[in-house]
């Protein structure tokens, strides 16, 4: 997919010899560490928005003289200028945004006689529940959407992070209150009560009953896409914004990006290829290069290129939410591993729900921030406390 880029830079730059390696995800945060203090390591790598913290010693800086601040910001969506920062600068530049959004089958929706997706959460709520059919024994055959468990619903944390800032909870770091509450026990109501529910934990992996038909709404990632329709290709499904709480609009990334070695001796010349790859041009030639063997490439990162893919009936819910999103260490997907922050963050959440009872969350909530805390601190996030 990336070499008729590289081939192009190639040639303008005949004094530079890109070496392109496709590594696997398995323990990928944790071989790249290693990789970047060897002697001879990588001068560029991919790494999650999120992993910032996680790579302090690692990052090299964006250079001003390669691209400024205020280009930075008026070129990529908010998130990442949010999500990059360092000491006045950036250390990553996007070559794609992707996010989480609802997918829906459209045969279950007309079958039922519902028009189109929810675009709030009390509307979801209600459309799950016509869709939801049950057998003699109470069983459910068709799921109206995957949420409640965690244990089959796929990206259950970007789920929960992105209702949480809805909802106004600041801080996910320090989730206390009602507002916190509120999230859990709506979040968990989905499959808790016996006769109401509309999943539950006997069901399949929320991406395999949605591929199988047997799910009418889940949430996903934009390459989410491509398993589904190679498990099922005359799935008739299309991808919507992710519903809002009335007057609302914020939204939830979970996106790649590009970085420099801080032990590289070829800094330099690596941004200036990375900002070369984040030009209009090349990203389109990256799109239309991957769009041969998939449904389609790498949604834009930029912002002045929203309008040549935001009415596409699969990716375009992805780029019309961009502007309005944000991302925290609830991230699914990022394979860093237990020792790793975004999987010790969501083992806290997935311990919370999964402890929840008939009395609600508040007792939960109340504990999550002495949980959370320490996995935050050794980060540099949380509130270190000493004894005196």
């Amino acid at each position: 997919m990336i070499k008729p880029v590289v081939d192009k830079y190639q040639e303008q730059n005949p004094g530079v010899k890109i070496d392109y390696q496709k590594q696997t995800s398995n323990q990928y945060l944790q071989r790249l560490k290693s990789k970047v203090s060897e002697e001879g390591g990588p001068d560029i790598f991919l790494f999650h928005s999120t992993w910032v913290p996680q790579l302090t010693g690692e990052l090299s800086l964006l250079p001003g003289s390669v691209m400024d601040k205020n280009t930075y910001q008026k070129t990529f969506y908010k998130v990442a200028a949010t999500d990059l920062a360092a000491s006045g600068s950036y250390v990553g530049i996007p070559l794609m945004y992707d996010g989480l959004e609802l997918y829906w089958n459209k045969d279950v929706f007309a079958a039922a006689g519902i028009d189109g997706p929810p675009k709030t959460w009390d509307d979801l709520r209600t459309i799950a529940a016509k869709l939801t059919v049950k057998d003699k024994e109470n069983k459910i055959k068709t799921a109206g959407v995957a949420m409640g468990t965690t244990n089959n619903v796929d990206h259950f944390s970007d789920i929960l992070g992105l209702m949480m800032l809805q909802n106004g909870v600041g801080d996910l770091g320090n989730p206390s209150g009602k507002l916190a509450s509120d999230t859990l026990d709506f979040y968990a109501a989905f499959a808790k009560n016996s006769e109401s529910r509309v999943w539950d934990d006997t069901l399949p992996p929320s991406t395999v009953a949605f591929s199988s038909g047997t799910l009418a709404m889940y949430f996903g990632p934009s390459w989410e896409a491509f398993e589904i329709k190679k498990a099922n290709p005359s799935l008739n499904f299309a991808i919507a914004q992710v519903p809002q709480l009335p007057g609302g609009n914020v939204t939830w990334a979970n996106y790649w990006v590009e970085g420099v070695s801080s032990k590289s001796k070829n800094q330099a010349e690596a941004w200036k290829f990375l900002k070369f790859l984040s030009e209009k041009d090349q990203l389109e030639l990256l799109y239309k290069t991957a769009s041969r063997d998939r449904l389609f490439g790498e949604p834009y990162p930029r912002q002045d290129m929203a309008s040549l893919l935001e009415n596409d009936p699969l990716v375009g819910a992805y780029i019309k939410d961009a502007p309005n999103s944000h991302s925290w260490y609830l991230a699914s997907g990022t394979h860093d591993g237990s020792s790793g922050l975004d999987d010790q963050v969501i083992a806290v959440y997935k311990q919370a729900i999964d402890s929840l009872g008939p009395q609600g969350s508040q007792g939960v909530i109340a504990g999550l921030p002495s949980k959370l805390n320490p996995v935050l601190s050794k980060f540099g996030l949380g509130t270190v406390t000493t004894k005196k």
